[in-house]
């Protein structure tokens, strides 16, 4: 007989019990994740994460899944969900992503969006039977080692400056961890945040433990001192970034699709 479910927001566990329910949700994921208090805070700060309507899964008294949602105005954003490895494809998972979609829908959200990766094809069957479509293909890009000199000249700039320009040449909208709302909490609650501008292009990243613009940038990048390895996170196949990066030898680490319900 499957045990039964209640369901409780988020802000009623502390960061320290947030993080161990995201490690133990995640266990066994195609992609390693593991995080701690600290980066709990930091996400719930950069990406608009609100615990207090996010969701928990309880079973017999101990936490077995989560569901967190990101509010942005008439934008939402699914900032991880999972269910702990003994209580995996019993209903939990479905139970708190219709929870989520509620809560959404409460707090004003109109389009919901989530990334799944690419060979997740339990949670893209789940999402699917939700309404979720997809709309894009992401991948995470990684490029090891420090690079050479751009061959243009490159100049540190104000990433307040070089947000403006991005967002002038824009041509679709960012994931939400690259959106101006993440940069603009970057931009106050981290003091790594870096920018870099050459002629045609600009580029905002933050340091942690056109294809020739883009190239430039990148190269600019990988050329500052203490820079070993590039990771460009969650960037469209089409993407300039994705072309030069790829020219430089860089490998998908993972590969996500976009999904998006509109409420």
């Amino acid at each position: 007989m499957t045990p039964s479910t209640t369901l409780t927001d988020a802000a009623g566990l502390s960061l320290e019990s947030l993080a161990d329910l995201f490690n133990r949700a995640y266990e066994g994921y195609e992609v390693a994740l593991s995080v701690d208090a600290a980066a709990i805070a930091f996400m719930e700060e950069a990406l608009d994460l609100w615990p207090e309507r996010s969701c928990v899964a309880w079973r017999d008294g101990q936490s077995v899944g989560l569901a967190m949602l990101g509010v942005r105005g008439a934008a939402g954003w699914v900032g991880g969900m999972g269910v702990v490895a003994p209580a995996r494809r019993s209903g939990v998972g479905e139970q708190l992503m219709r929870a989520l979609i509620e809560r959404a829908r409460a707090a004003g959200v109109r389009r919901l969006g989530l990334e799944v990766l690419e060979r997740n094809l339990g949670a893209r069957a789940l999402y699917e039977k939700l309404g979720f479509r997809t709309w894009r293909r992401l991948e995470v890009l990684a490029l090891e080692g420090p690079g050479a000199p751009p061959s243009a000249p490159a100049a540190a700039c104000a990433p307040r400056d070089a947000r403006r320009r991005i967002a002038l040449a824009r041509r679709a909208d960012e994931p939400w961890q690259r959106a101006d709302a993440t940069v603009d909490r970057l931009d106050v609650s981290t003091p790594a945040l870096r920018a870099v501008t050459v002629p045609d292009g600009d580029a905002v990243y933050r340091v942690t433990a056109g294809e020739r613009p883009a190239g430039l940038l990148l190269d600019a990048i990988r050329s500052r001192e203490g820079v070993r390895m590039l990771r460009y996170l969650n960037v469209p196949d089409d993407d300039p970034a994705a072309v030069a990066l790829r020219a430089r030898g860089a490998v998908c680490t993972a590969a996500q699709f976009e999904m998006a319900l509109a409420l």
